[in-house]
């Protein structure tokens, strides 16, 4: 072996090497909590934010925050949403700024909504046809309005595996440039099988990004078995588990038998997996009181730095 040869393979096992240790060094996923405004909502989030729980208040909670706010076009391009009420960089800028001064996290929500719902074929030409175009608008509108990263939100209904490949490539080729600027990127997808994206694309997901979002909800969490159950997901998520963020839905009290507080408890106490709460609006009662936002404050306290 020439020795030219050799420094070759020093320099490629140099990087590999280095690429294991960033992709271990953002196993963030333990302790992580987030949750979302949606577009529709946006007040009823604000007045949310400066809430108080008998003295609790959501920044000794939270991580993370998504702002749901933008939808791709076909040609690769994003944009606000404009269903709703006008929503601008100004609408932004103040949760960012909320995120700012409270150490949380303030995530670009990227979600595929249409006149048609729930739009795959809109995401898809974004994210198939115009790959390259899309992943430089998202880093670039996450530099311009000096956000953490990028949250993932594109879902389809049915049987959406023949788009599989592209989503997997789309979402490398998003992490590799977000990762490159210091960002972080999570996705959303369903708990089992069904629909996209899905469990089964799971191991090829969950290397490059930061935190992958279980979309189960009240079909998960204590008391659910089968695929449903806190060790399916948990095996499913493998090496990678500390990633997963399990579902919880802040407009119910109550789910698999058991109350919010308790489910929230439960997480906590299996000390692994985070926790996505959709969404800010927190429409349960005992979703603001002390005593949750206490056990959402002790996952939080045990993330790993």
């Amino acid at each position: 072996m020439t020795k030219f040869v050799r420094l070759c393979l020093a320099l490629i096992l140099t990087g590999v090497f280095s690429a294991e240790r960033g992709h271990a060094q953002n196993e963030k996923g333990q302790g992580r909590v987030m949750s979302w405004v949606p577009p529709y909502a946006v007040e009823a989030c604000r007045k949310s934010l400066d809430q108080s729980f008998d003295g609790i208040v959501l920044k000794e909670g939270l991580t993370h925050l998504g702002l749901q706010f933008w939808v791709p076009t076909e040609d690769g391009e994003v944009k606000f949403v404009d269903r709703f009420k006008p929503i601008g960089d100004a609408t932004v800028s103040s949760f960012r700024k909320w995120g700012e001064a409270n150490g949380v996290k303030t995530m670009l929500c990227a979600y595929n909504t249409s006149t048609k719902g729930w739009d795959w074929e809109l995401a898809r030409s974004a994210f198939e046809k115009n790959r390259d175009k899309l992943v430089e608008v998202l880093v670039s509108e996450t530099l311009r309005l000096k956000l953490d990263g990028v949250d993932i939100d594109f879902e389809g209904k049915g049987n959406r595996d023949k788009d599989r490949e592209a989503f997997i490539s789309f979402i490398k080729e998003l992490s590799r440039r977000l990762r490159e600027e210091g960002k972080e990127l999570t996705v959303d997808t369903f708990a089992y099988k069904w629909h996209a994206p899905n469990q089964r694309w799971w191991a090829e997901l969950l290397p490059h990004i930061d935190g992958l979002h279980v979309m189960g909800y009240s079909e998960t969490g204590a008391g659910a078995t089968d695929w449903r159950s806190y060790e399916f997901i948990a095996k499913a998520g493998g090496k990678h588990s500390s990633k997963l963020l399990l579902g919880v839905p802040s407009h119910l009290a109550k789910w698999q038998r058991k109350s919010a507080f308790q489910q929230v408890s439960w997480i906590g106490s299996k000390s692994l997996m985070g926790l996505a709460i959709w969404d800010l609006q927190l429409q349960a009662p005992e979703w603001r009181r002390r005593d949750i936002w206490e056990g959402i404050g002790k996952i939080k306290k045990g993330r790993k730095e």
